[in-house]
């Protein structure tokens, strides 16, 4: 509606009729509803039940990309008493998209990943638009095997990372961690 307001009328002109968008049959309620709210993002199925992970890892980044992994945040809104302080980095509060993206930790080594590909890339702001977006690929990788698991992968290991700090108090420094997932063939 914002929108509609912010458009300046002169009062001045015949008024006529028009409308081109989406609709051939002409203006309806439901074509100027879609102009003013796109559809959410498609789901992306394909980029999780189709990639050549294990099912308990496609499991893992479908409950990922839904937002209902257990993070500290999920666990608040089931009035659990507890401190929203991702034990990542030890900065912010602990989300599902703040963990695989946004955590200080995620971002190097989702950037030691991208660069050994020499990808530079601006990361998405949910988890469920990097797999859609993941899906499109980029150049010459997105028919690679080792591309298109690389979500699922390094998210699995900085999830095995939060439980391990989380509840076995053991701590991998973030170059162990890169090691982890992208160990060195030399």
């Amino acid at each position: 509606m914002d929108l509609i307001y912010s458009l300046p009328l002169d009062g001045t002109g015949q008024d006529q009729l028009c409308w081109n968008k989406l609709e051939k049959r002409g203006f309806s309620v439901k074509s100027f509803y879609h102009c003013l709210n796109p559809p959410s993002l498609r789901f992306p199925w394909r980029g999780i039940w189709k990639s050549k992970v294990p099912p308990c890892v496609a499991f893992f980044t479908w409950t990922a990309v839904l937002g209902k992994l257990p993070s500290i945040d999920n666990l608040r809104k089931r009035n659990m008493v507890i401190v929203n302080r991702c034990c990542l980095c030890k900065n912010d509060a602990e989300s599902v998209d703040h963990l695989f993206l946004h955590c200080k930790l995620a971002k190097e080594l989702w950037d030691s990943v991208l660069s050994s590909f020499g990808v530079s890339w601006v990361m998405p702001c949910q988890v469920r638009m990097l797999v859609d977006c993941w899906q499109g690929g980029l150049g010459r990788q997105r028919n690679s095997l080792i591309w298109k698991v690389i979500p699922h992968c390094l998210m699995w290991c900085l999830w095995r990372e939060r439980n391990l700090r989380s509840f076995e108090d053991l701590e991998m420094c973030s170059q162990d961690l890169k090691l982890f997932f992208f160990p060195d063939p030399y």
